[in-house]
């Protein structure tokens, strides 16, 4: 087998890694908050969780049957409640005292159901992952486009720079400097970021 069969994984899996955190930054920039639905057994079957740190992850991402995204953390909450409560009014009752698995859990339908009709009910809008995926793909179009036109005009230097004084930091405190792959992937997410802040406020 190839070097070059044997790294593919290895670089795809880094690229996935490097999309997956200027999403976040994306969301970060506008501080969106999700609305994550958990599959059967979740005590908490609907909880919302604020942007303010990467990715708004909740501890198994394979408990993510659903995920609803809000523009304030606030009105994030008031949907995960009345969608909770919901939930809870519209719990079976059919005398078997809670013993079947599904009379403890709502189906991923119910959830998500009851996400939606309390959205409605509240009058807040709702985006679902890919409705913000696509709004990041666009902003990081326009990073990446931007820094192409840098590139070939031969004005990165200073950003080159940036690179250099930090390592040169970070060599003066005896700590290991970052790769400049993943010191730009950084700077590319925190040009995203600062352009999805600009669209809060626009």
């Amino acid at each position: 087998m190839s070097a070059h069969a044997d790294s593919s994984p290895a670089v795809a899996r880094r690229a996935a890694k490097s999309r997956a955190a200027l999403h976040a930054a994306y969301r970060e920039g506008l501080a969106l908050a999700a609305i994550v639905a958990l599959r059967e057994g979740a005590a908490s079957p609907v909880i919302a969780i604020s942007e303010v740190h990467p990715g708004a992850a909740v501890r198994d991402e394979g408990a993510v049957v659903a995920r609803f995204w809000c523009r304030r953390a606030a009105d994030a909450d008031r949907v995960a409640l009345a969608a909770t409560a919901r939930l809870r009014r519209r719990e079976p009752h059919d005398g078997h005292g809670g013993s079947s698995p599904s009379a403890s859990a709502p189906a991923a339908n119910n959830l998500r159901a009851a996400i939606e009709g309390a959205a409605k009910r509240l009058r807040i809008a709702l985006y679902s992952d890919d409705a913000i995926r696509a709004e990041a793909d666009a902003v990081i179009a326009r990073v990446e486009a931007e820094i192409e036109n840098l590139k070939g005009a031969g004005q990165l230097k200073s950003v080159n720079q940036s690179y250099r004084a930090y390592r040169l930091a970070a060599s003066a405190r005896g700590e290991r400097a970052t790769s400049y792959a993943d010191w730009f992937n950084n700077y590319k997410a925190d040009l995203v970021r600062e352009l999805a802040a600009a669209q809060r406020y626009s």
